[in-house]
């Protein structure tokens, strides 16, 4: 079974430092507990994939600490600029072209990169830990419910990941995904952040 942490810094320590290893660590989200590690090993994306038994045609979301952090990985555009000003941290992922260093975190195939900045304190702290960004998915296999406790991570997963962070019940959904290549925002998938909210991200 997964080694379960706590909510502590030293465990947070621990599980950052493990997921810039390239295992696998369950943690708490405002959307459901998710499923990461380092988006720098494509050895971690494939595990990751493989686990989750999720089709490599689908590809997998990035987290990073921040907008200026996202910057680095992604061609920014005055629309990703407008929503994640009103949107970041939250749950709402931007689908955007990587840039040149961008492409560590994707495949050839992929041509555009979804990223966020998580609310969740938990995900925030592990990213600050590893120093690097994650990719991620929901701790779940394909097609089967989000997941809102450790608990029932550890039964659906079981010895298939490393370690789970218990951060108690969380709400059950999904992210937001948002094209902002261009000048206006298509969302690609409805979450729990509506479109209404989107929309009004670009009067504020």
């Amino acid at each position: 079974m997964p080694e379960m942490l706590s909510l502590s810094d030293a465990d947070a320590a621990k599980a950052g430092a493990a997921a810039k290893g390239c295992r696998l660590v369950a943690f708490p989200t405002e959307s459901s507990y998710a499923l990461g590690s380092t988006g720098l090993i494509k050895a971690a994306t494939r595990r990751l994939l493989q686990v989750k038994e999720r089709s490599a045609l689908k590809p997998l979301p990035v987290m990073v600490a921040s907008a200026e952090e996202a910057k680095k990985w992604v061609e920014w555009t005055p629309l990703a600029d407008a929503l994640a000003s009103a949107l970041w941290p939250g749950a709402v992922a931007l689908l955007l072209k990587p840039t040149a260093q961008g492409r560590l975190l994707t495949f050839p195939e992929y041509p555009n990169v979804a990223i966020r900045v998580p609310s969740h304190p938990a995900a925030r702290a592990l990213l600050a830990a590893s120093g690097v960004p994650w990719v991620y998915t929901s701790a779940n296999k394909s097609g089967q419910p989000a997941l809102t406790d450790a608990a029932e991570v550890a039964a659906a997963l079981g010895a298939e990941i490393d370690l789970i962070v218990d951060g108690g019940t969380v709400p059950s959904g999904e992210q937001t995904v948002v094209d902002a290549t261009g000048d206006t925002p298509r969302i690609t998938r409805q979450g729990i952040v509506s479109a209404e909210l989107i929309q009004g991200a670009m009067t504020a």
